[in-house]
This record gives C-alpha cells, sequence and structure tokens, in this order.
C-alpha cells in the first residue's frame, strides 16, 4: 500500500524518534531518518520533500527547532508542527512568528499518539491541493556586472540558470586574484565559467545547499563528492588544480559540514 504521505521527524532524542517513527509507519506513513539537528533536517529536506514535519524546540547544535522551523516556512513552504516539552508561554508566542500549523506538548510519560496522528491528519487535509515548494537545484546568476549589462543589446541573454552541482567555487575576487566592485560575488562553474551576482558572502551563504561552506574571508567552495579533490592536512582544500585555504574563523564551519557530508572512521 502506497504510504498517505512523507515525514520528517526532527527529534534529538533517538529513543522517542524511534517511538514516534514506528507509531506513523504503522499508520501508513513514509518517515524520513533520523534527524537530530537543524543541519541534518535540512539535509533530509534536499534528499526527499517531506509532506509534514514534526519538530522538537531542543536540537543538537546551535540552532534549535523554532530556526528550523522559520527556514522551511519562508524558504520551502513545508508545513510542520511543533512536538516539545517546551509549553511556557515565552517559547509558544515566539514560535508564533515561524507560522507553524501546531503546537503540541509532549506529555510524559508518553507522547498523545491520538492528538499527533489527528494534528498531521488536519495538515494534509489542509494542503492537499498545495504543492510544497522543492528544495532548489538552480541559482540565477548575471553574465556580468549589472552596470555592464545594460549597455548589451535587448535581446542579449544577461541572466543564466547555474546548477548548484556544477558550482564550485563563491569568490569575491575575480578569475585573476583582483577584487570584485563592493557587495559582489563571482560564481565559478567546473568548467571555468564565471557568473556574478550583486549580494554579499554572508546574504549568499543562507541560501545555498549545505554541500557549501565558506572557507576564509573570501571565498565558499562546494564540498560534494564530485567537486571536491581532497583534503591537504587539514587547513587547505583542493578542487582540481586550485588549492584554497581554510582560515582558522571558518574551521569549525568546514569541520562540522564535513560531518554532515561524510562517515568518518577514526
Amino acid at each position: 500500500m502506497k504510504p498517505k504521505a512523507h515525514i520528517l521527524v526532527v527529534e534529538d532524542k533517538a529513543l522517542l524518534y524511534k517511538r514516534m517513527a514506528m507509531f506513523l509507519t504503522e499508520n501508513n506513513y513514509s518517515v524520513a531518518d533520523y534527524s537530530p539537528s537543524y543541519e541534518e533536517a535540512l539535509l533530509s529536506v534536499h534528499k526527499k520533500t517531506p509532506d509534514v514535519a514534526l519538530l522538537d524546540i531542543e536540537l543538537s547544535g546551535d540552532k534549535t527547532g523554532i530556526d528550523l522551523g522559520e527556514k522551511l516556512s519562508k524558504e520551502y513552504s513545508i508545513p510542520f508542527i511543533y512536538v516539545t516539552d517546551y509549553g511556557d508561554d515565552e517559547t509558544f508566542y515566539k514560535s508564533l512568528a515561524t507560522k507553524h500549523e501546531q503546537f503540541l506538548v509532549k506529555t510524559k510519560p508518553h507522547l498523545d499518539t491520538k492528538e499527533l496522528l489527528r494534528a498531521i491528519q488536519t495538515v494534509l487535509a489542509k494542503r492537499k491541493n498545495q504543492k510544497p515548494q522543492v528544495p532548489k537545484k538552480s541559482i540565477l546568476c548575471y553574465t556580468d556586472y549589472i552596470n555592464n549589462l545594460k549597455e548589451l543589446a535587448k535581446d542579449s541573454v544577461s541572466q543564466v540558470p547555474v546548477p548548484f552541482q556544477e558550482i564550485i567555487l563563491i569568490s569575491t575576487k575575480d578569475a585573476y586574484g583582483e577584487k570584485l566592485k563592493t557587495n559582489y560575488v563571482r560564481i565559478e562553474t567546473h568548467n571555468k565559467q564565471s557568473y556574478f551576482l550583486p549580494v554579499s558572502l554572508t546574504e549568499i551563504s543562507v541560501k545555498l545547499p549545505l554541500q557549501f561552506s565558506r572557507i576564509n574571508e573570501s571565498e565558499i567552495v562546494n564540498l560534494s563528492e564530485d567537486i571536491l579533490d581532497g583534503r591537504i592536512n587539514g587547513s587547505r582544500i583542493k578542487i582540481g588544480k586550485s588549492v584554497h585555504h581554510i582560515s582558522k574563523t571558518y574551521k569549525t564551519e568546514v569541520e562540522n559540514r564535513f560531518e554532515l557530508l561524510y562517515q568518518k572512521i577514526k
């Protein structure tokens, strides 16, 4: 029998996740793999878009379920329900800004599964004729600085979609190492094509899939297995013939991204 819907359960307690996943599976829902953190939840979203997400508020790592709810609402249009130990007014009113569907408080010693099931069914019924926004696979870039493009003929192409999987580098420098105009970045693909966007590295970093990581003050690189050639002594990254330095400021961020993307055997 085809599952009724696909559910993402974001819960930092493995035992509770297992119980919820088992209950949902018994009720003919498919359930995403264990996602105890904000970052792992987004990786799961990119693997398969859920119909509904169940979010705990206290998660592993620095970011909370409220941070994740805001992301799902603004960028993915994925409906979500908070399932949390925090029943205080402060947490509830803070969560309202994220436009959640429902706010359920875990009851001890067991979660009220009947209430949870009805909440999921209510969300699915409301969203029956609405399609969630799928994760973006490309970014729309300019072929040059915007002011330069104004001089082109009216029928000239000024913007093109660039697939994320083809991007190797996002930099504040041109192909010759010279600094770009303020608040501009250059998008470089694996075939050495360059494109431009009138944003800062900080602005674009929050719009990128999780395989991208900032490594220093002027560069974001693609760490996916299709792009990355390897690491050099832990402080540098090699992509093709280019070697990129990891600064101390971003070393922790890079290490966290490697932990998410690759299995390590110590």
